[in-house]
């Protein structure tokens, strides 16, 4: 009887501590709500619209580069063999910097809202690098 008694108070302990154990739990964690996403693809200062404009102004600006290219290359064809080999090289050196610039506009056209002012830069310093190299060409050829 002792031990039918002795097994049944420590079922009953057993039991009110499993109770009590599920009804406590330690503390969750307050949650800060998400800030809000940044306006669509605008950067700090450059609203979206500027970041537009200014790609579609440097677009233009790399097609015209493009055009002048084909221009120069166009009055290298008309020169004597020995100087048409000598400005294709330059002219072969200058479409590689139009392909950078392009591809630089490219990844400006693509930035994020952080990367978008560095890669204006980059951009702009390679698209004068590219007209001082055609200018520079258009003043030895003519």
């Amino acid at each position: 009887m002792k031990n039918t008694l002795l097994t049944a108070a420590v079922a009953v302990v057993l039991a009110a501590s499993n109770v009590a154990c599920d009804k406590l739990r330690p503390p969750q964690p307050q949650l800060q709500p998400a800030p809000p996403p940044p306006a669509a693809g605008g950067a700090v200062g450059q609203p979206q619209g500027e970041r537009d404009a200014y790609s579609d102004a440097a677009q233009k600006e790399v097609d015209e580069q493009r055009s002048a290219l084909a221009q120069l290359r166009a009055k290298a064809e008309a020169a004597n063999e020995q100087v048409k080999a000598r400005l294709r090289s330059e002219l072969d050196a200058l479409d590689a910097e139009l392909g950078e610039v392009q591809q630089r506009l490219t990844e400006l056209k693509a930035a994020t809202v952080e990367s978008w002012q560095q890669l204006k830069e980059t951009f702009a310093k390679s698209l004068d690098k590219l007209k001082g190299g055609i200018e520079k060409h258009r003043k030895d050829a003519g």
